[in-house]
């Protein structure tokens, strides 16, 4: 890799037309894009964006659920020095609060939309009140797709390597926007690392379903490769989420040497596998998979390759990385080839300062942690304590990085920003974790990140939409990222105090799932009675407590009490109009998945909001019981249950 010092330098006037991009939007629907012509097709939007009278220093949110058009509007952006800040585009209550929140927060803001996501927020705004934000971002919207670009083409101009390049927000909800600044020295630092600590040529090809919004999609299966040289085809995060088999069959196909996910995809992909085998899978190709972007599950990964071992997956494939928005990106690889590798560790000696004691494998009281490498080249990292002292290996503390990757901080925050970074340049990354022979382990994090998904979701946020409810008060409800005994990644838990009769509780649970999910698309797995709210001398929720409590196995019993009352209140009428025993049968499954209303056979699935993965967790559920009877396509073609049910006894016929 050619020493680059801006980001616009990795796509040069001459890049190579030998490499492309594959935007895969169904199983036989892609379109190609070489590098070359990303470049023209970016200058002559930028043309279109300079004809507007944007220019150097203003910003522009990208804000669009196509990859292409994403791909094309954030180069037209960097080579014009308007700087992009890619944000989830959504349909909720909380993703248009927080376009409006971090428009307001921009300098000099534009807004890259589609027409429809415009007519969707205009509802919103008109909805909450908010006419005048709104006309103001209506304003500076750039509709997609509408630019003229058969005009003179734009001028790019040169950055300084300390200039701004881009803007990251947190993934997830946020009433309190966090913006990470990355510049191109940022950039080019962190590419070149992972580009050595990945073994990165250009015979790869690469495959990746993670979002361009999300910076593991943006920087590491976008800019990394095409500064690499490296061909790499993006799968829309939506088609993975409906069909992941697809996935594997795309990269079987494809012969690809890298690929990527999170833990709850892999998760989810097995889910599928294992009612559905596919044929003809070839995964030999493939030398590494990387798995990051949220805590990672020992477990997960050994059932992945233990099940993709017979397809040709090599069991040294699986590179457990550790990184974060304020690196960059990443941080620590393994060493490429060696097979992943954990610890257990006796949970009780997880205190700061305190030395980790490691258990007996066959232990029934431990926790596993996945070792993650090392840092990579330029990159620093130590433990500290709670006054910044160096710690020892073995030593639990909070991680702290250093390197030219590393951010300046926030986004007109200079409060956080001091939080964060040290005079010397070291910045607190907010986890928890030692050093173990050299290998970085990341045990949780200091504060109350909720990851779901391998999207972040602030505890405050998902309080201040409960407290909306009528019997809800302030400080009387609290969010946590929970680990039940029979899930493998974190879920989300609300702890709500009652204490009252349990019947009467719910109500509330109906509608506090129903209300979460509707304003952040974000199912809460589990809402529990508590009698007390634990806080700190200062009125602080103590979040961490009452997780805690739950791991521990303190409100099992309240909680099946409470299942039961849920799952009767669900239960369907058997004399029902249209309630066939296989209509009877459709509805149990569903009211598992579907807990915050009563379904009917005229019930249209689609229409009450569900995500792709819980439609998906629908259709493994009937496939269970039902074998070989519906694709989770048949769900989108027959949405209610009534219609459904006939499809599956006129095909058993």
């Amino acid at each position: 890799m050619p020493p680059f010092e801006t980001l616009n330098a990795i796509l040069p006037a001459d890049a190579r037309e030998d490499r492309q991009i594959t935007f895969i939007e169904g199983e036989h629907e892609q379109r190609i894009l070489s590098f070359r012509r990303l470049r023209e097709r970016a200058i002559g939007a930028l043309g279109a964006l300079q004809r507007r009278g944007l220019s150097r220093g203003d910003t522009m949110i990208l804000y669009l659920s196509d990859n292409e058009r994403f791909i094309e509007m954030f180069w037209a952006c960097v080579l014009g020095g308007i700087v992009p800040v890619p944000l989830a585009p959504g349909n909720t209550d909380e993703h248009w609060r927080k376009l409006c929140r971090v428009f307001a927060l921009l300098e000099r803001a534009s807004v890259c939309v589609d027409a429809p996501a415009l007519e969707r927020l205009d509802g919103f705004v008109a909805a909450q009140g908010l006419d005048a934000e709104g006309h103001r971002l209506r304003s500076r919207a750039v509709i997609a797709g509408s630019l003229d670009i058969a005009g003179d083409p734009g001028e790019p101009v040169q950055p300084d390597p300390q200039d701004l390049a881009f803007i990251q927000f947190s993934s997830g909800s946020t009433g309190d926007p966090k913006g990470v600044m990355v510049t191109h020295c940022n950039l080019t630092a962190n590419i070149a690392s992972i580009i050595k600590g990945a073994g990165y040529t250009d015979r790869d090809s690469v495959l990746s379903w993670m979002p361009l919004s999300h910076d593991m999609g943006l920087i590491g299966f976008h800019l990394t490769l095409l500064a690499g040289g490296v061909s790499h085809a993006v799968m829309r995060a939506e088609l993975f989420a409906r069909r992941p088999l697809l996935w594997l069959e795309l990269a079987s196909r494809r012969r690809a040497t890298v690929l990527c996910s999170p833990n709850f995809g892999f998760q989810h992909y097995l889910r599928q596998y294992a009612i559905k085998l596919p044929q003809g899978l070839d995964l030999s190709a493939v030398r590494l998979i990387m798995n990051g972007a949220e805590p990672i599950s020992a477990e997960v990964c050994r059932r992945f390759l233990h099940a993709m071992a017979p397809h040709g997956l090599k069991a040294q494939s699986m590179l457990t990385v550790y990184g974060l928005a304020e690196a960059t990106l990443a941080v620590s690889f393994p060493v490429l080839g060696a097979a992943f590798e954990t610890i257990k560790v006796d949970p009780a000696s997880l205190h700061v300062r305190e030395r980790v004691q490691t258990v007996a494998p066959d232990s029934g009281r431990s926790v596993e942690f996945v070792k993650l490498g090392q840092p990579l080249p330029g990159i620093e990292a130590r433990i500290v304590d709670e006054t910044g002292s160096v710690l020892d290996e073995r030593v639990l503390g909070h991680v702290c990085i250093h390197g030219d990757n590393v951010t300046l901080g926030y986004y007109q925050d200079a409060r956080r920003t001091v939080e964060v970074r040290s005079a010397d340049g070291w910045l607190d990354t907010g986890d928890l974790g030692f050093i173990w022979d050299g290998q970085l382990v990341i045990t949780g994090r200091f504060k109350d990140l909720v990851i779901v998904n391998g999207q972040n979701h602030y505890p405050h946020d998902l309080e201040r939409i409960a407290e909306q409810m009528a019997g809800i008060e302030a400080n009387r409800v609290a969010a946590a990222g929970v680990r039940s005994p029979v899930a493998s990644t974190e879920e989300l838990a609300l702890f709500v105090l009652h204490r009252g009769d349990l019947a009467d509780f719910v109500p509330t649970v109906l509608q506090l799932r129903r209300t979460i999910l509707q304003q952040t698309g974000l199912e809460a797995t589990h809402v529990v009675p508590v009698r007390h709210i634990p806080k700190t001398s200062s009125g602080k929720l103590q979040r961490y407590a009452l997780a805690e409590a739950f791991e521990r196995g303190d409100y099992d019993e309240v909680l099946a009490e409470l299942a039961g009352l849920l799952a009767a209140s669900n239960a369907p009428d058997a004399d029902e109009p249209g309630a066939t025993p296989t209509v009877r049968r459709l509805q149990e499954i569903c009211a598992g998945f579907v807990t915050d209303r009563k379904l009917t056979p005229q019930t249209n699935l689609l229409e009450v909001d569900l995500n792709s993965l819980t439609l998906a967790r629908i259709h493994e559920a009937i496939e269970r019981e039902f074998p070989h009877r519906i694709e989770v396509t048949d769900l989108f073609d027959y949405p209610t249950l009534e219609q459904l049910a006939e499809f599956m006894d006129t095909t058993s016929a």
